[in-house]
């Protein structure tokens, strides 16, 4: 099932790139970090969107990146229980067959 979910996060900016227009680097390199990626719960985020600054970034003594706090909704493919999804059968054992879909197997 697809979902949307809000969140909160630091994204970490390079020193080297910090020349570039802030808004749109730290909305890039959210994406980068959150979009494409499976979760520890196993859902997977489709994508990332409405991405706004919170406050001001920070600066850690020893680097010189700015850890910038964001908020933004993701929309997630989290499969549920006894839930019916189209796949790949990747691999067959004697409990059971494993199916790919998407980047998940289950």
């Amino acid at each position: 099932m697809y979902v949307i979910a809000s969140k909160e996060d630091v994204v970490r900016i390079p020193p080297n790139l910090l020349g570039e227009d802030f808004g749109a680097l730290s909305a890039r390199l959210t994406q980068e970090s959150f979009q494409n990626k499976v979760e520890g719960d196993g859902s997977y985020t489709v994508l990332v969107r409405n991405i706004e600054l919170m406050g001001e970034g920070r600066i850690i003594h020893g680097d010189g990146a700015v850890y910038q706090k964001v908020k933004f909704e993701t929309v997630m493919f989290r499969p549920t229980l006894h839930e019916v999804v189209e796949g790949t059968v990747c691999e067959v054992l004697k409990f059971g067959a494993f199916v790919r879909f998407g980047p998940l197997d289950g």
